[in-house]
């Protein structure tokens, strides 16, 4: 089983919380962040209020990725409406609004004036099964962004965004069909 551990400071007080996006969390598949405790699972208080105002009540995600084996942050306030803007999630200083990031031990991830430390991630090794007797059969398609469920589209598919999520068509990908 995959888990991580994150770490942050309030004034004096260092906090910190292990966790398994698979184990007793509010979505499952993912471990929600930010100040609502009936929707996060790792709650952000401080008693600065002007500092825990800087934190959404749902404001980021974490979540693990069996295709590249790692896990990765994702903003949850990217789809407010105007007036209200995007609270941008920072990871290792790199603004996340729309996109999905990957982190490693040793990543800070930034909400607002709320500054957290991934002190140590642990992932088991994917088990890849070949066939050794036959190669298999590959093609290029068209695959969106979506890193949970990625939705394919043969070559000439024409628009920019997936149909079914919304989200960015990439460039062509070979996709490996085991029979």
């Amino acid at each position: 089983m995959s888990h991580l551990t994150l770490e942050w400071r309030v004034l004096s007080q260092n906090l910190s919380q292990t966790l398994s996006p698979t184990e007793n969390t509010k979505e499952p598949g993912s471990i929600r962040i930010g100040r609502d405790e009936t929707k996060c699972d790792v709650v952000l208080k401080h008693p600065d209020t002007a500092i825990e105002r800087t934190v959404s009540g749902l404001h980021a995600e974490i979540f693990f990725d069996p295709r590249s084996n790692q896990f990765c942050v994702r903003n949850l306030t990217r789809d407010r409406q105007p007036p209200s803007a995007a609270n941008p999630v920072l990871v290792d200083g790199q603004t996340v609004i729309g996109q999905e990031l990957p982190i490693h031990s040793g990543s800070h991830i930034q909400l607002g004036k709320m500054l957290l430390h991934v002190k140590t991630i642990e992932v088991e090794l994917a088990q890849v099964s070949a066939s050794p007797s036959r190669p298999p059969q590959s093609r290029y398609a068209l695959r969106c962004s979506n890193v949970r469920e990625s939705h394919f589209f043969p070559m000439d598919y024409k628009k920019l965004t997936c149909e079914v999520c919304g989200r960015a068509i990439l460039g062509a990908t070979l996709i490996f069909e085991q029979e």
